[in-house]
Formats: C-alpha cells, structure tokens, sequence
C-alpha cells in the first residue's frame, strides 16, 4: 500500500468489518504484528479510545477497502461486528492469537508488505506530555465541592457588579447623557397595554425611527429577558422593567419587582421613552445552569475545579494527516490534542499559528468520526476561527471555510447564534442544519443550547479570555476540551475585581496553575513580526522561547525603522465625564507617527492607534482628523487584542510628577495590557510615552505589586539599539 493511498483513507468514509468468522485455508499471519503496523502508519483512534482503527484489504488484492477491524494494544484483541453472535449480530473482541487463519488474518496481510509506509514523521519523545498528569497538590472532597460554590457565587457577583456598574453609569449620564453618547434606545411611543398570565402588566412600545427592516434585536441589541431602565423626560422616571417581547420595532416591558416607579407615566401616550440596558441575565443563568449540571459529572466536576489526573496517548510515530502545511511545533500540538483523553492546553503566543492549529486539529478529528464543537467568547472570535480574513468571493486557504467549501468538502459546518455580523459566516453557515454538521460553530454562551456530551471534542479558541464557569458550559456538552490561549495576554472580562481566590482566572490557567507546565504544549515559531519587534516581548514574557520565521524577520515600510521608542513629557489631564486620561502631547506625537507611515505608503486601513485610556482614543482622532488623515483604527488595548496591523502606534498617556501609571503599573494586568500592545504590528511600532513614569515605581506600590520594571527594561531597550527618539 502506497503512503498516499493511506493518506486517503478515512475512517469516516469506512465501517466496522461485519462477518460470521470462520476458519479457512489461509496461510497463518501474525495478527498482532499486522495490527501494530498499521496503528504506528495510521494512528487513527476509535471512539473507545482504548482501541485504533485497523483498515483491511481487499479479499483478493493489496488495495485498501472501506472496512476495518479495531485493535487494543494493551489486551492484544482485535474486534470487528460478528453477525453470527446474537439475533442481529454484535460487537466483539478477540485475542489476536485466536484469528491467525482467519479471514481478517488474511485480509491484514497488507500491513506486513514490504510497500507498507509509515504515514508521518518520528516526533522527539521529550516534546510529547506524560501519559499521566496528577494535580500538583490534592483536594479533599469537600474542597471541590466548594470549588464549584466558589465558581457560583462569583457568577452571581458579576452578575450584580455588572447591574450596578450600569445603573451607576446612568446615575452619571442622565438621559441626555446617555442619548448623546448612544447608550439609549429610542424614542419609542407608548402603543397599548395588557395583562399576562400571572397578573402584571405589560407595557408595548413602538420604535418611532423605524422603517420596513427594523429589528430591535439585531439592530439596537434589545434581548427578551434583558433589565433596562425605561426613561422620558420631564417625569418621575426611570422605571426599571424587564423585556418580555421583541417583535421587530416593537417591545414589551413589564415594571421589575422592586420598582415603584410612577406607572402611570409608562402609559403616557404623550411621551417619548428611551430604554437604557442595565443587564443581560442569561449569559448568567447559562454559566450557573452549566456549573449545577458539571457538578452531577464527577469526571467533569474534577476537571474543572483541576482536581484529578489528565490522561494523555500520543502516538509519536504515526503523524496525524490533514491536508494542511505545519511546522514542527504545530505538528507536536496536534498530537497532544489528539492524544489527550481529557483536556489540554495550546499556548499560542502572537502571531504563532494557533488559529491553523486549531483548524488542522478540527479536520483530523472529524476525518476521525469526531464530532467537533469549536468555540470562543466572543462573536467575533468564534467567526475569525471559522472563516478567518475569507471574503464572500474567496475563501482564506486552509481555513474551515475553505475546507468546507472545497470541490471535494471535507466537513459540513453549521453556526449556531444570530449575532454574527460576518458576512460570509452569515451567507453559508448561520442557517445550516445543525444536527448534520461534523463541526458546530457557538460563543461558550450560545453552547448553552446543547445536552451534556453532544459533542466528541469541544474547542475554546482565546481559550485564556473565557472565564472558567463560561468554559463549564462547553465542558459540559463535550467530552474532551482543547484550550488554545495565552495566558501572557489579557485575562478574562470581570466586572468586580480579582482577590486573593483564583475565580476570577480562565480554565487555561487554573489548569496550570493545578498541574504545571506538562498540560500545555507552546507554540514557538512566529510569523507575525518583524524580528525586532519581537525581540523584547519575547525575552521579557516568552523567556526567549519564539523563534522568528524567516519571512517575516527582516519585514520593513521603506527606510521606517520597525521599532521606535518616542520620549513625550506630559502632561496628562484627566476627563472626569469619563473617568479617563488623555495627554494632548502625546496625542499629536501619535498623529505625526501616523502620518509619516501613511507618507511612507502605508494604507490608512492597515495603520492602527492603541491607546491606554479611552480618553485619549478621542484626542488621537480629533489629531488625526485635523491633518486629514481618515480610516486608521484607533482604540483601546482590549479592543487590538487579537488584531494585528502593517504599522501600530502606542499612546501609553500617563505623565505626571508622581510617576503614577495607574492600572498600566499593576504587575499582572499591565504586563499583559503592555504585551498585547507590543505584539500587534507587522512591520513598524512606535511606542510614545512619558518613559521616566511609566519606569518608576509609583507612590505606595511595592516591587510585588508593580511592573514598572517591565517599562524601564523596555526603555532600557529601546535606548541600547538607538531607537529611542
């Protein structure tokens, strides 16, 4: 059997060997000999993960078929359908020994040819994991138990910081605040009441600027169940109400429990009410609902809480097949995913691959018999995992989408939600069928709809940005997790404030913190920057780890040097409406960067402004705006996260005699915030800062709590290669 052939095979596309064996005049074959060639060749694993797929051939050739027998190593057994056992037949297993002449002896005999090739390469052993991980330290019964009580309230305390948080927002605003700044929907008019079945009143409201194609839920984001305040002027309002109804431009509200509002103003038929959203509470339920169903899973339950041992089976001779181009750390990676029975964890630095892993893993899986559910907490980055930059007349190469869409598809996809806003994602897969796919696309939110084990495999790309208790929603309807993140960036979104508890961090980084570094498997090649871009991030949070591909190391924009470190002198001001800073020095320093690399020929689109503060994005604009320089992404760092441009700008903004940096200074948060920022341009970074703040340790802070040495190591840099200006 040629090496090619077996790359064709899929298991798929094949069936269990259905037969009443029985002996005849064939030649004897050592059966287990055959069996282990064609494990180390394929290395395709059975649903019962104890047992390899074997494929047989043909009765009267060496030409492989479409049926197969299944082999456990460690029993010596092979197993195949004996329809000659029970009424309508069955699965068994039998020693390897007791099949010799048998006529799945025979039809193995090609797997002992000498045109037998291995498929894939020798992978070095000390880059696989450990078949066993045991926790670093053990937890007693009543620990986990209070593990998942701990997961639980932290869900409900977000859940009430993240109410309050936007009922004090209004407090501030006011409804004219509000309106102007885009935070309220409206005006609506009052069109009717009515009572539903337990006695409350329903208020119906009419969206007075709609037209034909106006729909509240897609356009203005208003969720049945959804707590808003309902506002108007001049009147003893607001009242806060909970959605009941959206239908189109019309919604339905009845007053919240607790509120005792003036209700008769709701039906005012005079007035124009606005609704200003308060809280989702479903995303919340979700995660509660999910953490009461993984605690009734003692499997699940231990896994969350990073409490019993991970299994892994790697197979090192026998690489998996998929049709996409890796290099040798992404190959290592794919087998730890496939090996691993429980979970495991894929560290992708910047710029390293982890989306194309993940893709290949996804392919081979489902090549497997494995159906795939891939995940992310956001919209967005759910999308950039099933399409990445694909448009509607080409799809981005070896991308799901484009496997997909092939000639010869290799999976069906579906994705599950209607908040996609991508088009593509929206014209192919937001209407598929669900229950046909092989590969299910969903925010961890919106894997809330499926049953516990659904899924064979369910993969949480920014795996390091879900929260632990939005990862329980798909561990719950999985039964194996693949978790791709870095943890070196941004954590999870929290509305209330990390304490001493370890609540607040991402399953990727518990199990981490549970189990050491044999959990995860990194990704070392970048193809993403310019070697000196990556040269300081890499030593200061990769320990040197990243090597730089050879196409990218020497990426440049004209005679721009690809790193530049600006020294502006403040002062900052602070925006008390936004509680915010901004340093109108740096805001023009920031516009001049920008325009020289757009003179340089850089498009404007793939030009990008990070700021630190939310102030400052308007002051970069506004700067931008009067040297008439239009279509340059200027945001906050959580917004780049993930992003990546030909030429970024930095505006760290802080300035001030005290040498106070704020949240930039905190040691984990800003060592993150500041490695996202330093890791998101291909060709060009300029860096503009007050470098004797942002280097000092603040008043009050100890070296524990401060990363202000991270800064003056940065300075330190820049300065010692002549790119400090």
């Amino acid at each position: 059997m040629e090496h090619d052939v077996i790359g064709e095979w899929r298991v798929t596309d094949a069936t269990l060997y259905r037969t009443a064996l029985e002996d005849r005049d064939y030649r004897p074959l050592d059966v287990s000999a055959a069996a282990e060639t064609a494990v180390q060749a394929v290395g395709v694993r059975a649903n019962d993960r104890d047992a390899y797929v074997v494929p047989l051939f043909d009765e009267d050739g060496m030409e492989p078929t479409d049926e197969y027998v299944l082999y456990r190593p460690e029993k010596d057994q092979v197993g195949w359908y004996d329809t000659d056992f029970g009424i309508t037949g069955t699965e068994r297993f039998a020693d390897a020994s007791d099949l010799d002449t048998t006529s799945i002896a025979h039809r193995l005999r090609g797997w002992l040819g000498a045109a037998v090739e291995e498929r894939g390469v020798d992978v070095d052993e000390e880059t696989l994991p450990p078949t066993r991980i045991a926790p670093t330290t053990p937890m007693t019964a009543r620990e986990r138990e209070d593990e998942l009580d701990a997961l639980a309230e932290f869900v409900r305390d977000e859940r009430r910081a993240e109410r309050e948080e936007a009922r004090a927002a209004y407090d501030s605003l006011g409804l004219s605040g509000a309106i102007s700044r885009g935070r309220a929907v409206g005006p609506f008019g009052f069109v009717g009441e009515a009572v539903d079945a337990t006695g409350d009143t329903l208020y119906r409201y009419q969206f007075l600027d709609a037209d034909e194609e106006t729909s509240l839920r897609t356009d203005e984001g208003v969720f049945v169940g959804n707590r808003c305040l309902l506002d108007a002027r001049h009147g003893a309002l607001p009242v806060e109400v909970e959605v009941r109804g959206v239908d189109g431009p019309t919604v339905t509200v009845r007053v919240a429990a607790g509120d005792d509002g003036d209700r008769q103003l709701l039906a005012d038929a005079e007035r124009d009410f606005h609704l200003f959203d308060l809280l989702n509470p479903v995303p919340f339920q979700r995660r509660l609902d999910a953490i009461d169903s993984v605690r009734e899973d003692a499997g699940k339950r231990d896994l969350l809480a990073g409490a019993r041992p991970l299994q892994f089976d790697v197979n090192a001779h026998a690489n998996p097949e998929t049709g996409i181009a890796l290099n040798e750390y992404q190959e290592v990676a794919l087998l730890w995913a496939d090996g691993a029975a429980d979970a495991v964890c894929i560290h992708g630095p910047p710029g390293t691959g982890k989306t194309r892993t993940l893709t290949a893993y996804v392919a081979y899986a489902v090549s497997q018999g494995r159906r795939v559910l891939v995940t992310a907490h956001s919209n967005q980055a759910v999308d950039n995992l099933l399409v990445g930059d694909s448009t509607r007349e080409e799809p981005e190469p070896d991308t799901l989408h484009a496997l997909a869409q092939s000639d010869d598809a290799e999976l069906s996809v579906a994705r599950v939600g209607g908040n996609s806003t991508n088009r593509v994602v929206r014209e192919h897969y937001a209407g598929a069928s669900v229950a046909d796919a092989e590969v299910v696309a969903a925010t961890t939110n919106g894997a809330a709809t499926f049953d516990t084990n659904t899924f064979d495999v369910g993969v949480v790309d920014e795996a390091t940005q879900a929260s632990r208790p939005a990862t329980a929603i798909v561990l719950n309807c999985t039964r194996k997790l693949v978790l791709a993140g870095d943890h070196q960036q941004l954590p999870p979104y929290a509305a209330t404030e990390p304490g001493d508890d370890e609540t607040h961090a991402s399953l990727f980084e518990r199990l981490l913190d549970r189990y050491g570094d044999d959990v995860a498997v990194q990704l070392r090649t970048q193809y993403r920057m310019h070697e000196a871009i990556a040269s300081f991030p890499n030593r200061a949070f990769y320990d040197d780890a990243l090597e730089t591909a050879e196409r990218n190391r020497t990426w440049a924009i004209g005679n721009l040097d690809p790193l530049v470190g600006v020294d502006v002198i403040g002062p900052e001001s602070r925006d008390g409406a936004a509680k915010s800073y901004y340093n109108d020095a740096e805001a023009e320093a920031v516009a001049a960067r920008v325009e020289r690399a757009v003179n340089a020929g850089v498009d404007p689109e793939d030009v990008g402004v990070i700021s630190a503060y939310s102030a400052q994005v308007g002051r970069v604009r506004r700067e931008l705006g009067e040297r008439g320089i239009e279509g340059v992404a200027v945001d906050t760092v959580d917004s780049f996260q993930g992003g990546e441009r030909e030429a970024i700008v930095v505006s760290f903004v802080r300035s001030n005699p005290e040498n106070r940096s704020g949240f930039l200074e905190f040691r984990d948060e800003g060592r993150r915030r500041l490695n996202v920022a330093l890791t998101r341009a291909r060709k060009h970074l300029v860096l503009v800062g007050d470098w004797e703040t942002l280097g000092t340790r603040g008043p009050g802070r100890s070296a524990e709590e401060s990363c202000a040495d991270t800064y003056a190591s940065l300075a330190a840099h820049l300065r010692e290669n002549g790119w400090m200006r």
